[in-house]
């Protein structure tokens, strides 16, 4: 556990990459938790530094990317300060990871089968056979029919929703009590999609496993997690509960989110407004407020400095001024 006996926490996290034109903050000063048998969202546009700040947590940066400063704590261990050995035996082990194109992170050249039980027979030490009777018991748990027959074919013969339900299976074989979702329904048609989040809702439940969600889809949030950080330009921009972030809504990010996506229930129709302007240009991001430029509401203020994390209520932050108590009061 972590120091407040959260499973996995994050403090003033900041990750940058190294190029030929100079730093990009990718994540600046991201605090964030998630609890035993919770399922928590990550959400924001893309760029907003959603899977980075995961790959962060993995140690899976690649060549140009670097922690430089914060805490990243997991079961009481600070996974930067672990050697590289040492990390392997927690990813997918203790944590499983989903990735967002699962194509491209599958690999052409070795059967499903080979792939899940090279992770059991690393990481849970059994033989050959055993590993192969536990690959089909997992392909048969995320509902792949003919399971014995399946294990043995490449993920070409697989359809995209089918190579999904794979990368999950891989990703919980060991039984890890984490479990990072990045964009895990990505190029699924509606009905797949629908399939696929109902798998991971039973998982969590029945392996009572946490759930780290990354999406931009607000709607796959809203029916899955139980708590939302709200990201924008590698930087929390609100976080809090569900019922909170859709329905009290302190940033005006977060605002402009829940604007540019249909709402069923809502009775009277609305034209959506999408968000004007663009993201902040991250190798040389913003004094002050990274929305500023495109924030209806933005203050002298905003422009010259960075808003600290307002509390609103029990367990809901917002960063804007706006929540400041001198601040003027605006209809959000």
């Amino acid at each position: 556990m972590g120091k407040d006996g959260h499973l996995l926490e994050m403090r003033n996290l900041r990750t940058s990459f190294f190029t030929h034109v100079g730093e990009v903050k990718a994540v600046d000063g991201v605090s964030l938790y998630i609890d035993r048998g919770e399922t928590l969202g990550v959400v924001g546009e893309s760029g907003s530094g959603k899977s980075v700040t995961m790959l962060s947590a993995m140690g899976l940066l690649p060549e140009t990317g670097r922690v430089i400063g914060g805490e990243i704590l997991f079961s009481e261990r600070s996974l930067a300060r672990l050697r590289e050995r040492e990390m392997e035996t927690v990813r997918g082990n203790e944590i499983g990871m989903i990735f967002q194109d699962p194509m491209t992170s599958l690999n052409p050249v070795f059967t499903i089968g080979n792939q899940i039980t090279e992770t059991l027979i690393k990481h849970k030490r059994v033989t050959k056979a055993e590993a192969n009777r536990k690959a089909v018991e997992i392909l048969a748990s995320v509902m792949i029919p003919s399971p014995e027959k399946r294990i043995s074919q490449y993920p070409h013969e697989f359809s995209g929703g089918m190579r999904q339900r794979v990368m999950i299976a891989m990703a919980i074989c060991c039984d890890p009590c984490l479990l990072i979702a990045d964009e895990p329904t990505t190029a699924l048609d509606v009905t797949i999609q629908a399939q696929i989040l109902e798998l991971m809702k039973e998982l969590s439940r029945g392996r009572e496993t946490s759930v780290i969600l990354i999406t931009h889809d607000l709607g796959v949030v809203a029916g899955m997690c139980d708590r939302v950080n709200v990201m924008y330009a590698g930087q929390i921009a609100e976080s809090g509960a569900v019922r909170d972030i859709f329905h009290r809504p302190r940033h005006p990010y977060t605002l402009g989110l829940l604007k540019s996506v249909p709402n069923p229930n809502r009775i009277q129709k609305e034209r959506l407004a999408p968000i004007k302007g663009h993201p902040p240009d991250l190798l040389k991001p913003p004094k002050g407020c990274a929305f500023a430029a495109r924030c209806e509401y933005a203050m002298k203020i905003c422009l010259a400095s960075r808003p600290p994390s307002f509390e609103i209520g029990d367990g809901h932050n917002a960063a804007c001024f706006l929540n400041h108590p001198d601040a003027p009061r605006v209809s959000m």
